[in-house]
């Protein structure tokens, strides 16, 4: 699917970041915002990026200096995005809708299911030492392209 180039753009790597982000506001913060987020990006094998979803599969994780692929990748920025990740399945997708309303609806239905958890990402996140975290790039701020 080819993404239409006059809607508003953001980069994997941003949109990763603020699903972390929200993901660390929303937990019980026992470990370090850097720990958190450097974990989380280090757990993924496998990334599939379409313009409206992103799919991650994990595993062992990135040998040391190895890199992502598709984190410059672009996906949609209008809309709203939704994490829902089931760790004992080792996967997680960030997917688009076109509006809050939809995306609660999504996510009323993957709560339904009661085997992951599902929040939509906050944009509005700032990072606590937005500098380049090994294997991620500079946090801050998202950049949104149109």
């Amino acid at each position: 699917m080819v993404m239409d180039p006059t809607l508003p753009r953001i980069s994997v790597r941003d949109l990763m970041m603020q699903a972390f982000l929200t993901g660390w506001e929303l937990s019980d913060k026992t470990v370090s915002q850097d720990e958190y987020l450097q974990s989380s990006i280090q757990v993924i094998e496998m990334l599939q990026v379409e313009p409206e979803n992103l799919y991650a599969e994990e595993g062992l994780g990135l040998p040391d200096g190895e890199e992502v692929d598709h984190l410059d990748d672009w996906l949609r920025a209008d809309g709203q995005w939704l994490y829902y990740g089931v760790e004992k399945e080792n996967f997680f997708l960030i997917q688009w809708k076109p509006d809050e309303a939809a995306a609660k609806a999504k996510l009323a239905q993957l709560e339904e299911l009661g085997d992951g958890k599902q929040y939509l990402v906050d944009f509005s996140l700032k990072r606590e030492n937005p500098s380049s975290a090994e294997n991620f790039g500079n946090s801050n701020p998202v950049q949104l392209r149109s």
